[in-house]
C-alpha cells in the first residue's frame, strides 16, 4: 500500500512540474505566482530582483529558520569552535522536541555533520535544538548569536525566538497567540545569497541530496524539498511548515553558461511563504522558476580593459587619457530590456597613472533601478611629456 502511495505521488508531482513549464514563456507578472502570499526572485550573481509580491510582508517562517541554524553551524565549523565529527549527546530536551523529526533519543552520541543533515534534509527540529546546545552551550545563547547575525546580514525584518521555527506557546495562557520566528521572502533571499556566495560547496553538499541516509542510526527519508525530484538544477535550499505559517519553501536553481542566452553559470535564489498546500507551494516556486529562467538571461554588457572613450588634459592632443573599465561586468536582464548607462569622470590633471581611478560607468532599467556599476580607469600613463607639450599646459591653464 506504501509503494502504491509513493508512485501515486510522484504521478502527481510529474502532472505539476508538466503543466508549469508548459506555460507560455511570456506568462504576465502579475500571473506569475498565484497560491503564495509572499514571494520574490533573485540572482546570484548581480542580486537583481527578478520578481516579488509582498516580499517585505512580515510572516512566520516555520522551518525555514533552520537555514539560520544551518549557517551558524557551518560558520562554527569552519572559526574551528565545533568540528564536523564531534560527537553530540542528545539529553532529555533534544529527545522530546515535537514536530518533524530527526527521531533522536536521549544518551545516543550523533556527529554534528550527521544532525547537519538531518536538520536540512529532513527538517529534524529535535536536530536543530542539538546543534544550538553544541554550539552556543543553550538554545537561548544560540538564538541571541541567530538574532546577532540577522543585523549582521542586513535582514531588516527578521526575529528569531527559536533555532528550528516551532510556535512557543504558553503555557499559562494557551490561547494566547504564540511566539514565532518572523521574517520576510526578501531576508530569507539575503541569508540564501549569503550562503551560496560564501559557503557554497558546504550548502550544496547537503541541500542537494534527493535521500539522506544514516545506517549506523537506521535512518533513510526523502528531501523535503520535492523540486530536487522535478528539476534537475535545483539545489536547495529548505522547506517549512507550521499551521500559522503556511507551506514555505526557499529553493535555488543553477543556471549554465551556454552559446545562445548565458554568459557566465549564475544561480536562480526564490522564496515562497504562506501557501496554504503543499501542491500549491510546489506550483508556486515552479512557475517562479520558470519565469525567471524563460525570461531573464546573464549576459558580459562589458569586458574588462574594454575602451569607452578618450580624454585630453586641458584639451591637449598630446595629453591623451585613454579611458577603461577595470572589470568583466555582467548583469541579468530580459532580451529586450532597455539597458541604459550613465558615465562620470572626475577632472583629470596631470601626471597620470595606468590603472588612476578617474570615474564610474552605471547600468540602469527602464524603470531606474541600478542593475550594476564599474569603475574607470586610465588605460595609460602620462607622467614624462616633452618640454613643449609641458609649456602648452602651462598656457592652456591660463
Amino acid at each position: 500500500m506504501t509503494a502504491l502511495k509513493s508512485f501515486i505521488s510522484k504521478i502527481l508531482l510529474i502532472s505539476i512540474i508538466l503543466n508549469i513549464f508548459t506555460f507560455d514563456c511570456c506568462l504576465a507578472y502579475d500571473d506569475v505566482d498565484k497560491y503564495s502570499k509572499a514571494s520574490i526572485l533573485i540572482d546570484q550573481l548581480t542580486n537583481r530582483t527578478l520578481y516579488e509580491k509582498n516580499p517585505d510582508k512580515k510572516m512566520p517562517l516555520a522551518s525555514l529558520s533552520k537555514m539560520m541554524t544551518f549557517l551558524i553551524a557551518i560558520e562554527s565549523i569552519k572559526q574551528g569552535k565545533v568540528k564536523e565529527g564531534d560527537l553530540v549527546e542528545i539529553d532529555r530536551e533534544v529527545a522530546k522536541v515535537r514536530g518533524s523529526s530527526y527521531k533522536l533519543k536521549e544518551g545516543e552520541k550523533v556527529p554534528l555533520i550527521e544532525l547537519m543533515n538531518g536538520l536540512m534534509i529532513v527538517s529534524g527540529n529535535d536536530a536543530a535544538v542539538a546543534i544550538a546546545k553544541h554550539i552556543a552551550g543553550s538554545v537561548d545563547k544560540f538564538v541571541d548569536i541567530m538574532n546577532k547575525r540577522t543585523k549582521e546580514l542586513g535582514m531588516k525584518n527578521t526575529t528569531f525566538v527559536n533555532p528550528n521555527g516551532l510556535p512557543i506557546y504558553s503555557l499559562k495562557d494557551p490561547k494566547k497567540p504564540p511566539m514565532e520566528n518572523i521574517s520576510t521572502a526578501r531576508d530569507i533571499a539575503i541569508l540564501a545569497k549569503y550562503m551560496f556566495d560564501n559557503h557554497q560547496k558546504e550548502v550544496t553538499s547537503i541541500t542537494d541530496k534527493e535521500v539522506y541516509s544514516y545506517p549506523e542510526r537506521g535512518f533513510c527519508k526523502n528531501n523535503t524539498n520535492v523540486l530536487l525530484q522535478l528539476v534537475p538544477d535545483v539545489d536547495g535550499v529548505k522547506t517549512g511548515y507550521t499551521g500559522n505559517a503556511g507551506y514555505c519553501l526557499c529553493f535555488s536553481m543553477k543556471i549554465h553558461k551556454d552559446k545562445q542566452k548565458n554568459d557566465i553559470e549564475n544561480r536562480l535564489i526564490g522564496v515562497v511563504l504562506g501557501a496554504n498546500h503543499k501542491e500549491k507551494r510546489t506550483k508556486a516556486s515552479l512557475s517562479i522558476l520558470n519565469y525567471g529562467k524563460e525570461n531573464f538571461a546573464t549576459k558580459n554588457i562589458i569586458e574588462r580593459n574594454q575602451l569607452i572613450g578618450k580624454k585630453y588634459i586641458y584639451g591637449i592632443e598630446e595629453l591623451e587619457v585613454c579611458l577603461k573599465v577595470s572589470e568583466d561586468l555582467y548583469i541579468i536582464s530580459r532580451e529586450d530590456e532597455d539597458i541604459k548607462s550613465e558615465v562620470t569622470i572626475k577632472e583629470i590633471t596631470y601626471p597620470v597613472k595606468k590603472g588612476d581611478l578617474l570615474g564610474i560607468i552605471k547600468y540602469y532599467d527602464s524603470s531606474g533601478n541600478e542593475l550594476g556599476r564599474l569603475d574607470i580607469v586610465s588605460g595609460n600613463s602620462l607622467d614624462d611629456v616633452s618640454f613643449k607639450t609641458k609649456l602648452k599646459m602651462i598656457l592652456n591653464r591660463q
